[in-house]
């Protein structure tokens, strides 16, 4: 992590939508040296994945160029079908001996051959039984086409990926800096996609991902002529409430503790109607945090500062991951 150099640009997109933060310094002590989003014409992305990488790459060459960034170092934060996040269990080993122990087994919990994925893990806590010790791991893999689509499509736009993330873990690190410890839920929501995350004590208990195309609610709306965006956040809030209530229920079958709050996070505005709508159909207090509210004092002296850090909460935390 601490390989790269002092401007790293956190960037994540859907099909509207291409979004970038540029960040100088060190996690502790970063400025915001450039930001900005770009709409994309429709067709160049699609469900959060590249399908035009050439017209891709003009958008994202323009979205650098229009908006002052200096750095070239990238770390992409991706969020589609072709990403799988599992929960997995092994024995615990030496640490020398985890990564090759789980590259043998992970294919015991995902669907899709290791041969057509790139593999990741986080070990995020450990635990004794009866039975021995053994270490809980998030698994994160994607497809490998989907990701060379990525890496073919910036480097021609002469940027260099030096990580690729997703973008929902990237969100649940930076709800993590600003919501105390318990048992709560975090729901997110971009153009694409929605994911729900249940953290307990600070660790990630379980992730789920919805794509909102695939909905028939989604579908009808986009069937409209031309959908109110209070009708389509409506609509995003009725997807989210349903995978919120089936991942309450699964979660406390599975380990009997109960949900102590609930967060929503999204892009800017479209948060409060989206939060307002849950809260009439959970009942729930639902909470906006804002992890990174400080940096919109934290600009570099030449920018003048329009900055919202509500707009950009994935690409900060992308490009601190980057910062050392």
């Amino acid at each position: 992590m601490g390989l790269f150099s002092k401007n790293i640009i956190g960037i994540e997109m859907d099909s509207r939508e291409l979004r970038a933060v540029e960040l100088k310094g060190t996690q502790k002590k970063s400025v915001v040296s450039a930001w900005g989003k770009v709409r994309l014409p429709e067709g160049i992305v699609k469900d959060s994945k590249i399908a035009d990488p050439k017209l891709f790459g003009s958008s994202l060459e323009r979205l650098l160029k229009e908006n002052g960034f200096k750095g070239k170092d990238i770390i992409l934060g991706v969020n589609n079908q072709d990403v799988i996040v599992r929960f997995a269990t092994f024995p615990k080993v030496p640490e020398d001996k985890i990564k090759s122990m789980i590259r043998f087994q992970a294919q015991d919990y995902i669907p899709v051959s290791l041969d057509e994925l790139e593999l990741d893990y986080v070990v995020v806590s450990d635990k004794k039984t009866d039975e021995g010790e053994f270490i809980n791991v998030v698994l994160v893999a994607a497809r490998k086409k989907m990701l060379y689509d990525f890496i073919e499509a910036f480097t021609n736009a002469n940027t260099s990926i030096k990580e690729i993330d997703s973008s929902m873990l990237a969100i649940g690190r930076a709800a993590l800096t600003g919501i105390p410890n318990g048992t709560f839920v975090i729901a997110y929501f971009n153009y694409d996609m929605g994911n729900i995350l249940i953290f307990k004590e600070g660790v990630l208990a379980m992730a789920r991902s919805v794509n909102f195309s695939q909905s028939p609610s989604w579908i009808e709306n986009k069937e409209n002529e031309a959908p109110a965006l209070e009708q389509e956040n409506n609509v995003i809030a009725d997807i989210l409430f349903n995978e919120i209530k089936s991942s309450f229920s699964y979660y406390k079958m599975q380990s009997g503790d109960t949900i102590d709050n609930l967060y929503l996070l999204g892009l800017g505005a479209q948060q409060e109607q989206v939060a307002a709508r849950l809260r009439e159909t959970t009942g729930l207090a639902v909470s906006i945090p804002a992890p990174y509210t400080y940096m919109e004092n934290n600009i570099t002296k030449d920018r003048f500062s329009s900055f919202k850090s509500s707009d950009y909460i994935a690409c900060i935390s992308l490009a601190l991951r980057g910062l050392t």
